[in-house]
């Protein structure tokens, strides 16, 4: 294996590349989208239909333009933006794993990116799905389920979520690439081990101004991403079938749709800038040279080695098994 030879150049990038260069990922490697983050979104997103197909189902009945059923909608709106946005993470967990990987290879595989998924379940499903809320959001709409909305549970409850959710993103946002691409466990007993905590701690902490500043900026870019998406939805619909009202289908599927659009590619905008952070705060982009060095000359183990000075073992992301053609797709600017 060849780590300095990779598929996306291992430099230093402003917010605005990293946005280029996710466009480029995506064009590069669609089926990172149209497959891993399908699989993984399909799942919850039968979920968020059967937790709240209730609510557009029983105001359609009476007609959707009433200001009784338009609060219902703002809430089903509501609800399902928040549930989406919360399962984000655990949902592109394939995607990251497939991205991850294809830094070091032309085409991983997906049984491989599957495999790897299935062998962490139990560690990622519980950091990114239950302690970061998406689980317990769940379980609050099941327990709604049916009742009509109240201002102090549909308002307060969510807004909450949203302040905490703000709380985790911006401060600990790479917690995906530290479960599944460096693979650290989420507890030891050795001091010796580097656990999820204490790498969250080291890789945040020392620019956490600047996380904080990325994520709302990629939140305000990302909001206007999705209106796009929606009204271009829309549009579509409106040119094919002359229908250009809110109706079922607009809020079952185009809405829904929309949403996982945009959290696809905030996987993706969010794996890139987990690298840029750790060539600003590590120099990964020679650490990956002195390994490919180190492996050239004494073999494959020698690149696993704990480099000198280096507060974790050796993983980072996940290389691929098979690089024999590493640059025949060649290499992201």
């Amino acid at each position: 294996m060849q780590l300095d030879r990779t598929h996306v150049v291992i430099r230093r990038r402003t917010l605005a590349e990293i946005g280029d260069l996710s466009l480029v990922m995506l064009r590069r490697y669609p089926q990172a989208l149209l497959i891993g983050f399908f699989l993984g979104a399909f799942p919850w997103a039968v979920l968020n239909a059967i937790l709240l197909w209730w609510i557009p189902f029983g105001e359609a009945e009476f007609g959707l333009t009433d200001d009784e059923a338009l609060a219902e909608i703002w809430r089903y709106l509501c609800w399902m933006s928040l549930l989406v946005v919360l399962q984000a993470p655990a949902a592109g967990v394939a995607t990251t794993l497939y991205l991850g990987q294809a830094v070091f290879e032309s085409q991983p595989t997906w049984g491989s990116v599957f495999q790897e998924t299935k062998r962490h379940f139990l560690r990622w499903f519980w950091a990114l799905a239950v302690v970061r809320l998406a689980v317990p959001a769940m379980v609050l709409c099941a327990l709604r389920y049916s009742l009509p909305a109240q201002a102090g549970f549909d308002v307060m409850v969510p807004f909450l979520l949203l302040i905490s959710l703000a709380i985790f993103r911006s401060s600990r946002p790479f917690l995906p690439e530290i479960l599944l691409l460096e693979q650290c466990p989420l507890r030891s007993s050795s001091a010796a081990v580097i656990t999820a905590r204490r790498r969250s701690k080291s890789l945040h902490q020392p620019l956490a101004s600047d996380l904080g500043g990325r994520f709302l900026a990629i939140s305000f870019v990302l909001f206007w991403l999705f209106l796009s998406v929606l009204y271009t939805l829309l549009w579509a619909r409106g040119i094919a079938l002359g229908q250009w009202d809110w109706d079922l289908f607009f809020l079952l599927f185009l809405f829904p749709a929309a949403l996982w659009i945009i959290a696809g590619v905030s996987v993706v905008i969010r794996l890139l800038n987990y690298l840029d952070t750790r060539i600003r705060l590590e120099g990964w982009e020679v650490e990956l040279a002195v390994r490919a060095e180190a492996m050239r000359q004494f073999g494959d183990e020698a690149g696993l080695i704990m480099m000198p000075g280096t507060k974790r073992s050796g993983k980072a992301i996940l290389p691929g098994r098979d690089t024999s053609n590493a640059n025949a797709g060649g290499v992201l600017p």
